[in-house]
């Protein structure tokens, strides 16, 4: 059911749409991530979110974010997770202030100072799809409503049966407050692979 969720997605990237005027599909963002830890200390680090659309109802996102964490294994060791991901965004007009978007894309894991039998960090790749609401409280207010599923494998490496990262499936809450038109603060609460995870961004909408 997943692996058909993801082709409707792909396949629903091709349909065309009015794009909301209210809501931009060009903008940079940046900002600090902390996840909570299980078998590991808790996780922290930052994410960069890179949107740019092609026309009025496709677009292009890349995202890169890195964390590390302490585990306790058989010795003590420092990891410390990177992940890349560039996906396909098609969004169409629900309301005047509110957009419904799909998104499905490639997925790369990297992880430092990873041991043996280790329970965070992961050297693998895959793919994502994502879908969600997106919308306007007011002038000001902005937010992002999303639900996603995560297909990547474990390196033979890792303990994949105790790993932090076990969970394929992902959702969220974001919302930004704009104090001018080109600048906006925002927070963010979701539940990842990595565990329950926090940010706080700062976005630029040129």
């Amino acid at each position: 059911m997943k692996k058909a969720l993801f082709l409707a997605l792909m396949a629903s990237l091709g349909l065309s749409a009015q794009a909301n005027d209210k809501l931009s599909y060009d903008y940079w963002q940046f900002g600090y991530i902390h996840s909570e830890g299980e078998l590991t200390s808790d996780k922290t680090g930052f994410k960069i979110d890179l949107v740019g659309s092609f026309n009025d109802s496709t677009y292009l996102r890349y995202i890169v974010q890195e964390q590390t964490a302490d585990v306790w294994n058989s010795v003590y060791g420092e990891v410390t997770a990177k992940e890349y991901s560039l996906a396909l965004g098609w969004h169409t007009p629900m309301g005047r202030s509110t957009d419904f978007f799909a998104e499905a894309g490639y997925l790369k894991q990297d992880g430092e100072g990873i041991l043996a039998g280790d329970t965070y960090g992961n050297d693998e790749d895959g793919y994502l799809a994502n879908i969600g609401i997106r919308g306007r409280f007011s002038a000001n207010w902005e937010y992002r409503l999303t639900a996603g599923y995560r297909d990547v494998d474990f390196s033979p490496y890792v303990d994949e049966i105790n790993h932090e990262d076990d969970s394929d499936t992902v959702y969220g809450f974001e919302t930004h407050y704009y104090f001018s038109k080109l600048w906006s603060v925002g927070i963010s609460a979701s539940e990842e692979a990595t565990g329950l995870t926090s940010g706080l961004f700062l976005r630029f909408t040129p």
